[in-house]
């Protein structure tokens, strides 16, 4: 969904997501990814596989054609224990790359 390349890329695994003790073996050794594309502003893309992708990609679609700021998106809390909570560690790792590449923290 959205753009395919920009500057900025963050994978998260559903492998390293927190996960509770309800979630099925298969999910727990899921090969499934949520990968999010930046221009350093906002989401300009998303791809995902995994046992709730499509969950996933609706909230990414929501904030790209809304065009959220990634502050924004940083500051959502995810219900937890849900599939959405991989987002944390997209958001969490895009927004390491971004302020890395600015020389800024925050």
């Amino acid at each position: 969904m959205g753009s395919t390349e920009d500057v900025f890329s963050a994978t998260a695994l559903v492998s390293e997501v927190a996960k509770a003790a309800t979630y099925t073996r298969a999910y727990a050794e899921s090969t499934g990814f949520l990968t999010l594309l930046s221009d350093g502003e906002q989401l300009t893309g998303a791809h995902a596989l995994g046992p709730e992708a499509g969950e996933w990609l609706q909230q990414a679609t929501l904030a790209i054609r809304a065009r959220v700021p990634l502050h924004v998106l940083r500051d959502v809390i995810q219900p937890f224990p849900t599939f959405s909570e991989i987002y944390v560690a997209a958001l969490k790792s895009l927004h390491g790359q971004i302020t890395a590449a600015r020389g800024t923290a925050g």
